[in-house]
């Protein structure tokens, strides 16, 4: 990370800011309170994205507010389980956290509008179209706020990627096929034949390795390759099931009501700008895992047919629906937007 960036270099450079409609970023005068933040995430230390990205956010918050706002960037389960950070942050127990939506759709289910639907949104624009630009993201912050939280813009990754022992080319391939999968694309999974079963990120390789599971998916193909998927399947199949997908950053209510109006807008473009970051890591990643993956023979490109790309999304969209008549206040109007989109880009 290169130690130039400043609140005067963020200004310059508005990263995200015009492209995603981020509010812009005010001068201040300093010698105003410090605010010191604990953030837990749900990501290995091990991996290979761990430092650019989830600390690299809490670098740029703290350069970007010259000191005003110092984030502790802690690992997974350092103050509580996984599972349970999002109501420790809502309660107030430490101050943020970078997650992952899905791991919170049964607390609020449009969290999966969030996370991304399966062969819904097919880059980084359209994400943030239908977030900033459509109101994808008020929607949600509603939904966030009745749990105690504000939720920063989203942290894009590159698709859902599935590692498996098997080759997935038609929808009868799915049949049985079990698969450890998370939130709405475990929903997915489901209709078209396959069963889905669950195992916390530290039990996944043996999980795979010993056949209790057949396939997996833990965000792209280079954050798979950090798990060391590649040593214990034999195929990437593609497409994505889903072109990008959000991990997420979300902060204390009251935390947040605290900061003045300028650094909430330095935080935000910060989470913009970390966002720009984090799909070029992603996918830069991924071109060079499944270019080894292939070369090295250590296994083979598993392409899905474009009639089981139809299918799964018919599925998709049936997800949607479902979600929508569940959630009637929330998950309905996301879902309406969706489709939208989908619409207008002749998706659908």
């Amino acid at each position: 990370m290169d130690g130039s960036f400043s609140r005067r270099n963020l200004l310059k450079a508005g990263l995200g800011a015009a492209a995603l409609g981020a509010v812009s970023i005010p001068q201040k005068s300093f010698g105003a309170p410090k605010f010191k933040w604990r953030m837990q995430t749900h990501w290995p230390t091990g991996v290979g994205y761990y430092k650019p990205l989830y600390e690299g956010f809490c670098v740029l918050v703290k350069q970007a507010t010259a000191g005003q706002v110092e984030i502790t960037p802690l690992p997974s389960g350092a103050i509580v389980p996984t599972k349970d950070v999002f109501e420790a942050v809502g309660r107030g127990l430490f101050e943020i956290a970078w997650s992952f939506p899905a791991y919170h759709i049964g607390k609020v289910p449009v969290a999966g509008h969030f996370n991304g639907m399966p062969f819904g949104w097919e880059n980084f624009e359209e994400t943030f179209v239908y977030l900033d630009q459509m109101g994808g993201r008020e929607i949600i912050q509603k939904a966030y706020a009745e749990q105690g939280l504000y939720s920063l813009p989203g942290q894009p990754v590159s698709g859902v990627t599935v590692y498996s022992k098997k080759p997935v080319k038609n929808i009868e391939d799915f049949k049985g096929l079990k698969i450890r999968s998370t939130g709405v694309v475990a929903e997915v999974f489901k209709k078209a034949g396959a069963t889905p079963v669950f195992f916390p990120g530290e039990e996944l390789y043996q999980a795979l390795q010993t056949g209790v599971c057949d396939a997996a998916h833990w965000g792209s193909v280079s954050a798979g390759w950090d798990m060391r998927f590649q040593e214990v399947t034999k195929f990437i199949i593609r497409p994505y099931f889903g072109n990008i997908t959000n991990c997420e950053i979300f902060v204390n209510l009251n935390t947040w009501n605290k900061l003045p109006a300028d650094l909430k807008a330095i935080i935000e473009q910060a989470a913009y700008t970390n966002a720009v970051n984090s799909i070029a890591w992603f996918l830069h990643h991924d071109y060079l895992r499944m270019k080894e993956f292939e070369e090295k023979k250590m296994g083979q490109i598993s392409w899905m047919s474009e009639e089981t790309i139809k299918t799964l999304r018919k599925y998709s969209l049936e997800v949607v629906d479902e979600y929508s008549k569940k959630d009637p206040k929330y998950c309905a109007p996301a879902g309406n937007l969706l489709k939208d989109l989908l619409k207008r880009a002749g998706r659908i």
